[in-house]
């Protein structure tokens, strides 16, 4: 047995928070479902898809009995989103759940064999260490969408966090190009793991969403727990090695190109006009104080723009995918950018000028 009353609102906060770590395709209904359970004073809501767990307190007032149950998670987010009064509460009793508030009242059946659903442990004394969530956010902003999205490639389809010499790295790649973002921390441990990139999306929902100023981050070499106040999301480590990123990062330059991000994305935008059409394929060349870049199409013709630049070094010819190269510019939010080339056939690195800790790397097409 089990009875308490809840605030609609808070409910349904953590309800939706929690279901968004049911996966789309699960053969197991239990996997559809949200556990319920008192603990220690609060109502504890739980959801996973076994690679992504999510746990989320809710304050009860007084409550009677210790009985879990688990019921489906789009029907109970579409009962309490309904709901007429803030107050709400429930009672459940073998296998029987009702929720009153104000005139309504629910009678509804709950998933048997209650005790089937999946365990959600983590091993709160592994590596533990804070970041500061809004740091954390960007982190994840400026490498993310450099990941893999293709499931089998199951190294690069995520995120590789890395802590050495007190930093804190986080990579990206899908083969063609890379993003690192770096942060100085107070790391003792040195330790490096790989997140699905379903994972990555859940926790970036609870960075954008939770007001918690910080984030407790702990590994203990299976999974990792995030945990904002309230909400604990729990991954699992993809069993993979991760690339020697350092061996794609350039040691030397012999072209330096200093540009407005602006002017250059307004130029990538028009010459990716034609671009589309033909062989997704944008020219950068590189003279003293001009970038032209150009696209062709066999069928719709031809595009060139002009930026003004700052060069030191040779004069250049190379060629992108201008999808990798506008993404890139994206996410960076300085105005001033660098283009480092090391020739047509080499890696280009890009970063912000006055900013250090992160760099984007993209691979050349051949012309």
């Amino acid at each position: 047995m089990l009875k308490f009353t809840v605030q609609k609102s808070e409910l349904e906060e953590k309800i939706s928070i929690a279901s968004s770590a049911i996966g789309s395709r699960t053969v197991d209904p239990i996997l559809q479902c949200l556990l319920f359970k008192p603990v220690g004073g609060v109502l504890r809501i739980q959801a996973t898809d076994l690679q992504t767990s999510v746990i989320a307190n809710v304050k009860i007032g007084e409550y009677e009995g210790n009985d879990a149950f688990a019921v489906d998670a789009d029907l109970i987010d579409d009962i309490v989103k309904n709901l007429p009064e803030d107050e709400v509460l429930f009672e459940y009793s073998n296998g029987k759940l009702t929720i009153r508030s104000g005139k309504s009242k629910y009678n509804l059946s709950t998933v048997s064999e209650v005790e089937r659903f999946p365990s959600i442990e983590y091993d709160e004394s592994g590596i533990t260490f804070s970041i500061d969530t809004s740091i954390l956010e960007e982190m994840f902003d400026r490498v993310s969408f450099c990941a893999s999205n293709e499931s089998a490639m199951r190294a690069l389809n995520g995120v590789y966090f890395e802590a050495h010499g007190g930093f804190l790295r986080l990579v990206a790649s899908d083969g063609y190009r890379l993003a690192l973002a770096e942060q100085k921390l107070t790391i003792d441990s040195e330790f490096d793991f790989i997140l699905a990139l379903k994972s990555v999306r859940e926790i970036e929902k609870l960075l954008s969403s939770t007001t918690e100023p910080e984030i407790k981050i702990t590994f203990d070499h299976s999974t990792v727990s995030f945990n904002a106040g309230d909400i604990t999301t729990v991954v699992r480590v993809v069993e993979e090695t991760f690339p020697d990123y350092k061996r794609v990062l350039p040691k030397a330059f012999k072209t330096r190109v200093i540009l407005n991000s602006d002017d250059f994305a307004e130029a990538l935008k028009r010459v990716m006009v034609i671009a589309k059409r033909g062989n997704e394929k944008v020219q950068l060349k590189i003279t003293d104080d001009v970038m032209e870049l150009s696209s062709q199409s066999s069928e719709y013709g031809e595009a060139v723009e002009s930026i003004p630049i700052t060069k030191d070094g040779e004069d250049l010819v190379v060629n992108f995918n201008p999808k990798f190269l506008s993404e890139a510019i994206k996410h960076i939010d300085e105005k001033e950018i660098e283009f480092n080339f090391v020739d047509n056939l080499s890696p280009l690195q890009i970063n912000p000028r006055n900013v250090e800790g992160y760099l984007y790397i993209v691979l050349p097409v051949r012309a």
